[in-house]
């Protein structure tokens, strides 16, 4: 009992909008899936017509493999389907490239099958070695022209000469050949198709003049990804049933395998492509640490660090030294997330830090302090200064200690109202000079950290413009702050002088 009939009208209709290079398709992908050593396809207007004929003949010994019957059967189950690496799934091919035609005829070592307006017919004419499909179906000359097109951005196998019209579709030759895990279709047991995880073979072509990029399955162009490559998968990739699309996941999957294989030969505009940008935000944790850097590499130079919010400073200090600063917003949480891992990004408070005169570190070992009853009257003099100095300069109190330690590497430091001069660093010499130009250098420096703890902030740069013209119009108008003498009150002048 027929449970179902099919329109073939009705179906052609459905069919148009794949275009008709998908029935080309089709029938090749057949031949190529035997036993065959050549495939000849033809394709010619017949003379005065808007018909064509088209013929795919191959020399496999065995002929049509499952009988003349699957020909006409929809959906029978395919031989193919328990095969990773055969390229048919639903038996289905002939019938859509029958559904288009106006008449055909299939013959084969078993036999052959006419498709006429009378029917069908089944014939016992045999082929002595091969199959051949011919049939005549309506076709534009614009889209005999996609046609020819499309087979020639077929990738033929290896040992199989394929021709279009009398000419050999050349052997592409893979830039790089390598083995990868990835997502397939497999019958089970019951012949239901399933998706499984298989190993296979994956090809990298070099795409022809004016080609766009695809991803291919086995040889057949099944959907264009804008990539540097072709990518051509030796097995069943997961499809629609239209069979002109992937998964987004597989496809990133499959990008992420080619970038990993491929990075040697980026380039920055790669680096930038959306192709790169898929790979690592869907997969940056599986890729290498030199693949990461890499990418970044030619993405922001190999001189780059990222922006440090702890470290303002350093952020200016890395730009100054000509290091390409990355915001957050460069880089989406995944890539992010790859860089910190390889060690391909790091903070610019690492790349050029601050230097800080006083650490937080509980371990580290405490400044050592000159006490006021040690020091000399030429240090004595410059702290008195320092501090008549600071008071008229910030407006408020200015306290001075003095270090004698060699070990710290600063000459002095300023915060909270407290100035640290250290003798360890500049030597008692540096006191004695009593040099004002020199000792105002240092001590517009660190007061300009009152306003601003990054050197190379305008906020600093401002503020040690204002202490100078302070400093000058206290140098008119009050000349005797300038006195470097130590007041009796605090340093009684020593016997003598």
């Amino acid at each position: 009992m027929h449970w179902f009939e099919v329109d073939k009208q009705g179906l052609a209709r459905l069919l148009e909008r794949k275009g008709k290079a998908f029935a080309l398709f089709e029938l090749i992908q057949n031949a190529w899936d035997t036993r065959s050593t050549e495939v000849n396809v033809t394709l010619s207007r017949i003379s005065g017509t808007r018909r064509v004929r088209l013929a795919v003949e191959d020399d496999n010994p065995e002929g049509f493999g499952n009988y003349l019957s699957h020909a006409f059967t929809l959906f029978a189950d395919s031989s193919k389907k328990g095969d990773a690496q055969a390229r048919g799934r639903f038996n289905l091919g002939e019938k859509l490239v029958l559904a288009l035609c106006d008449e055909a005829e299939i013959a084969s070592t078993k036999g052959s099958v006419m498709f006429t307006d009378a029917g069908r017919i089944n014939r016992r004419t045999k082929r002595e070695r091969g199959s051949v499909f011919e049939g005549v179906l309506k076709m534009t000359d614009g889209e005999m022209q996609e046609c020819a097109e499309a087979v020639r951005r077929l990738i033929p196998p290896p040992g199989i000469i394929t021709r279009f019209n009398g000419s050999v579709l050349p052997q592409r030759p893979a830039l790089e050949e390598f083995e990868a895990t990835l997502l397939t279709e497999i019958a089970d047991a019951d012949g239901v198709l399933r998706r499984a995880q298989r190993r296979t073979t994956i090809r990298v072509v070099m795409p022809a003049p004016g080609e766009t990029p695809m991803l291919y399955e086995m040889g057949i162009p099944v959907v264009e990804t804008g990539d540097r490559w072709h990518c051509d998968i030796q097995q069943k990739i997961p499809l629609n049933f239209d069979r002109d699309n992937v998964p987004p996941s597989y496809l990133a999957r499959v990008r992420a395998l080619m970038l990993e294989r491929m990075q040697g030969m980026l380039t920055e505009e790669d680096a930038n492509a959306p192709w790169v940008r898929d790979a690592m935000q869907k997969h940056g944790d599986e890729l290498s640490d030199a693949t990461v850097s890499r990418v970044l590499d030619l993405r922001f130079g190999e001189k780059r660090c990222a922006y440090d919010p702890s470290d303002p400073e350093a952020n200016n200090r890395a730009v100054s030294k000509g290091y390409a600063l990355i915001y957050g917003s460069q880089l989406s949480k995944e890539e992010w997330g790859a860089a910190r891992r390889a060690g391909a990004v790091l903070p610019a408070g690492q790349v050029t830090p601050t230097p800080k005169p006083f650490s937080d570190n509980p371990d580290a070992m405490p400044l050592k302090v000159l006490p006021p009853e040690k020091w000399t009257p030429a240090i004595a003099a410059v702290a008195d200064y320092a501090e008549r100095i600071g008071k008229q300069l910030l407006g408020c109190p200015v306290m001075v200690a003095i270090a004698s330690d060699v070990s710290w590497p600063f000459s002095g430091a300023f915060g909270a109202g407290r100035l640290t001069l250290n003798l360890g660093r500049l030597g008692h010499g540096w006191f004695e000079r009593a040099d004002l130009a020199e000792i105002n250098q240092l001590l517009i420096h660190e007061f300009g950290h009152h306003y601003s703890g990054n050197h190379l902030s305008a906020d600093f740069h401002e503020a040690l413009c204002k202490l100078g013209g302070k400093l000058t119009q206290l140098a008119i108008e009050d000349p005797d702050l300038f006195d470097l003498q130590p007041t009796e009150m605090r340093f009684p002048a020593p016997k003598g002088r």
